[in-house]
């Protein structure tokens, strides 16, 4: 059968975590309910990357992959931890830690286009006879890239 999307989250944070319950349901609507902490524009640019409940200090630290957005986050941080007590009706977390990080993004390489055949046979033609084998690609791509 289908689970929730708060089992999912339990089952998958259940090993990395060993605190109270308590602790471990802020987490799990932390992460469920980013958007809406930090509004949908911000939430494509940084995720809850942790938690550390001390005695004293109940810190979140906050992953963004946009200077922009570290910036607003840092700036406003005072206003996300009034929307997480908000939230939760309690202040849940009492320090925001932000910290830069680099997302991987996955990208199609734009020299790789495909030419119709004529064009390819052409390029290849031209470069078949130059015995550096690097030059020779560095002038096909080039081939390519005029074509397009």
């Amino acid at each position: 059968m289908f689970k929730s999307v708060e089992e999912n989250i339990s089952y998958l944070l259940k090993p990395l975590f060993s605190g109270n319950k308590k602790e471990f349901i802020i987490i799990g609507n932390l992460i469920k309910n980013w958007e809406e902490i930090v509004g949908k524009k911000y939430a494509k640019f940084c995720h809850p990357e942790k938690t550390n409940f001390n005695k004293n200090e109940k810190t979140l630290t906050i992953a963004v992959h946009n200077a922009a957005t570290g910036f607003f986050l840092k700036n406003n941080s005072e206003i996300l931890l009034e929307r997480i007590a908000t939230f939760y009706g309690f202040k849940a977390i009492s320090k925001i830690i932000i910290k830069q990080e680099p997302k991987n993004i996955e990208t199609t390489n734009p020299l790789e286009s495909k030419l119709d055949e004529n064009k390819e046979k052409f390029l290849h033609e031209k470069t078949a006879a130059i015995s550096d084998q690097n030059l020779a690609e560095s002038l096909n791509k080039l081939g390519r890239e005029i074509f397009k």
